[in-house]
């Protein structure tokens, strides 16, 4: 503002010299005779002398314009380097404020004059309420007294460092302090200020109590029958239990210092030991596992946990390895498990063969004996068409029956790894129209079957295990269809999946059942009633297992069954493409 001032008043100046010299320049000339040549030299003298003056003001006011613009560079290269300074004040004010340590500065009787957001915390006081606080307000009642002592001795310039002390926050429990006093003193070496650094060191004190409580473990563990080693990163064993050395025949000073080849231990299973104990090391995760150990007393069955340890000083980089003797524990489990699952598994599967055997034929088999009765004795009385319809019941019992046995050889050729998968072109939709011709005449209780397809029904699936499985779908939906029931049979070929789903009404597989039925050879708890399913979904089972697909099926008593099956469409390559078969 003062420079502004100035520079307009050396323009005023400049103007006014200005107008001088324009007034200067239309001054009148002296007349030319002998008197007149006398004022006429008087006036130019005076002229001259007016010239003169100008001339030296005009420089005087050049020299101010220049100092001018000299102090006004100089008042931008002072405002610049105030800018800087108070750039570094603010930098060094930060540093102060967000320092991870607790920093506060206090006036030689211990009043707060300055205090960091991490001060704030530690005290839980809010930042802008600290300043003027008494830091002894801070202090439990029972160490005040010692800390104004160590107040008033800080007058004297020297410094405390670590001093532990304890803090009370505001409106929270005290904690262990170490604390660090340092006195600002003026020109005359008076104790103006004092900065002081607290941290909160209840960790380390907690690790004070940690290491003497290892201590008591160590006298525990002499006496504990677990196996325990301390191993450090380079496999030396640095801890060994007592009862750890005698399982080997040996005593601790065999073991201790040492590593697994230098005391003989098995190679085979030492080799497995370091490479998990790197693995521990590496990534601080614990290892549990079972091995076999050759002891002094014969190969022992043990249970085993390598973990790091850690917190624990010059340990760091350790592991320790528990090993619990579990020979009896696992031979008795081994033993009682084998024989109740061997024997379960035999009755389970004697039981559900004889049943499933017994439950597919029971229905073919009546069939061909009641005709085969009729037609012997009723043979001679009926007509050529109504023996022939008495046959035609046997025949089909009789393929029923066939059907029986193939369906029970494919179910136990897949359970032996021999059912193969043999993929080609199909023509989906019409291989199903023929399935729906070939059960619908055929179709009990006057079912009706209803069949519609989607999309694009080109596919690669194995014939055979298709037939299998439309083959059982159908036949249980009309097993199990009440009298006209309406059975429906859709397909859809979408998102690289066909999609088989047969719905009927009044199925009678219970709820609980129903995530039972695809187990081989199931029985169902109408057994004596109904004839089972569980064969028959077992096989569709199979087959869909070896297209990679997948089978659900949704039912309740008395209302609707829906049986979906899923399978993932594949595509020849173009050389290895054929015409569709059905």
């Amino acid at each position: 503002m003062i420079e502004e001032i100035f520079d307009r008043q050396i323009a005023a100046s400049l103007q006014r010299l200005e107008m001088l010299w324009q007034r200067t320049d239309t001054l009148p000339k002296s007349p030319r005779n002998f008197m007149g040549e006398i004022e006429q030299i008087s006036d130019r003298d005076e002229e001259m002398l007016l010239r003169q003056s100008l001339d030296e003001l005009t420089f005087s006011l050049e020299e101010l314009q220049v100092a001018s613009e000299e102090l006004r560079d100089r008042n931008q290269e002072l405002a610049t380097v105030q800018m800087a300074l108070e750039t570094e004040r603010r930098r060094y004010q930060d540093l102060f404020d967000f320092a991870p340590d607790a920093y506060l500065v206090t006036n030689p009787e211990g009043v707060i004059l300055e205090a960091n957001q991490a001060a704030a915390n530690l005290l839980n006081v809010r930042s802008d309420r600290i300043v003027g606080k008494p830091l002894v307000v801070f202090v439990p009642e029972s160490a005040r007294r010692d800390f104004r002592t160590q107040l008033f001795q800080r007058q004297n310039g020297q410094e405390l460092r670590d001093w532990e002390v304890e803090i009370q926050p505001q409106k929270g429990q005290a904690f262990p302090a170490a604390c660090t006093i340092v006195p600002v003193q003026n020109s005359h070496r008076q104790v103006v200020a004092l900065r002081w650094q607290l941290r909160d060191i209840t960790k380390l004190k907690q690790a004070e109590q940690v290491e003497q409580k290892l201590q008591m473990l160590d006298a525990i563990l002499h006496a504990s029958p677990i196996h325990l080693y301390v191993i450090d990163q380079t496999g030396k064993c640095i801890y060994a239990s007592p009862e750890a050395a005698r399982s080997w025949g040996k005593v601790q000073t065999d073991i201790v210092g040492k590593r697994w080849q230098d005391i003989g231990f098995p190679a085979h299973t030492m080799v497995s030991f370091d490479l998990q104990r790197q693995e521990v090391l590496r990534t601080g995760q614990s290892i549990t596992g079972q091995i076999s150990f050759p002891f002094a007393d014969g190969i022992r069955y043990c249970e085993y946990t390598i973990s790091l340890m850690q917190n624990l000083g010059s340990f760091v980089d350790a592991v320790v390895l528990t090993v619990k003797d579990i020979t009896k524990h696992k031979q008795t489990e081994a033993e009682m498990n084998y024989a109740l699952a061997t024997q379960k598994e035999l009755n389970r599967m004697k039981a559900n063969f004889l049943s499933v055997i017994a439950q597919e034929f029971r229905t073919p088999l009546t069939n061909i004996i009641a005709s085969a009765e009729l037609v012997k004795i009723y043979g001679d009385k009926w007509s050529t068409e109504k023996k022939n319809q008495h046959l035609e019941q046997i025949r089909s019992a009789v393929q029923q029956t066939n059907q029986v046995l193939n369906d029970i050889l494919l179910v136990f050729n897949a359970t032996a790894g021999k059912l193969q998968f043999n993929p080609a072109l199909l023509d989906l939709e019409k291989f199903c129209r023929e399935q729906v011709e070939f059960f619908q005449p055929n179709a009990k209780n006057g079912c009706i079957i209803t069949f519609s397809s989607q999309g694009n029904t080109s596919a690669c699936l194995d014939k055979q295990l298709l037939r299998s499985i439309l083959t059982n779908l159908l036949s249980n939906a009309i097993e199990y269809s009440p009298q006209g029931g309406q059975i429906k049979f859709d397909l859809i070929c979408e998102n690289r999946e066909a999609i088989f789903c047969v719905k009927y009404e009044d199925s009678d597989v219970t709820k609980q059942e129903r995530k039972q039925l695809f187990d081989l050879l199931y029985i169902g708890s109408d057994v004596g009633n109904i004839d089972g399913i569980g064969l028959e979904l077992s096989i569709v089972q199979q087959c869909v297992d070896l297209h990679g697909g997948k089978i659900t099926l949704s039912s309740e008593v008395g209302a609707q069954t829906v049986v979906t099956v899923t399978l993932p469409l594949r595509h020849l390559r173009s050389s290895d493409e054929q015409k569709p078969s059905h």
